[in-house]
């Protein structure tokens, strides 16, 4: 399997591009850049086939329709589906488009998705969004905005909790092991570091 990167956009999502052995590919996260997306996977020479969004808000989930349009199938939680059908994505509070969309498919805590030759745990992490999901795939843990470099997601948007982010972010901290760690948003981290140097759930 092979993991390719962009970040795109006004707010710099990270898009991740999950590759498997025959060149089909998983995005984590498909961000707003349409046209960024579809160049890399025209140059990389894969065919995007799922689409895995970490949660529903617009700048995650901008280019879902599109690319469900060309053929991938859209997974989001179960509770996030419906934010891709109304305006709790954040779109208009931005003055961002957003095309809604009817999920593929919907998951709940705990699941194993097997898409292609990738298996892939679904780790539920409400407080950014109340169905906010982290990915873990082998060593790698997609984070969305639940977990970023010494930092954590906001929580002042509709459905966020504070409470509740820390507490998911306690769960992932809990999982046995380390971890290379690919937030929504920024740099790169790894689990070991984030449990020794971030600060942000020692308000409780």
């Amino acid at each position: 399997m092979k993991l390719y990167h962009l970040s795109s956009g006004p707010l710099r999502v990270n898009t991740y591009f999950l590759v498997g052995e025959d060149n089909r590919a998983i995005v984590i996260d498909s961000g707003e850049n349409y046209k960024k997306v579809k160049q890399v996977e025209s140059e990389c020479g894969f065919k995007i086939e799922a689409v895995l969004l970490t949660h529903a808000h617009f700048d995650h989930a901008g280019n879902a329709k599109k690319l469900q349009n060309d053929g991938a199938k859209i997974y989001v939680s179960k509770i996030d589906a419906k934010k891709l059908l109304n305006d709790d994505n954040l779109s208009k509070d931005f003055g961002r488009e957003f095309e809604y969309l009817t999920a593929d498919y919907t998951f709940e805590d705990g699941e194993i998705l097997k898409i292609f030759d990738i298996e892939i745990k679904v780790i539920l992490t409400p407080g950014h969004t109340d169905g906010s999901a982290c990915f873990l795939v082998g060593n790698m843990l997609f984070t969305g905005d639940t977990l970023f470099l010494e930092s954590v997601g906001r929580t002042d948007f509709k459905t966020g909790n504070r409470r509740e982010l820390v507490n998911s972010v306690k769960k992932l901290f809990a999982l046995n092991g380390d971890y290379s760690v690919y937030p929504g948003h920024e740099e790169f981290t790894t689990l070991s570091h984030e449990r020794e140097y971030n600060r942000m759930v020692d308000y409780d």
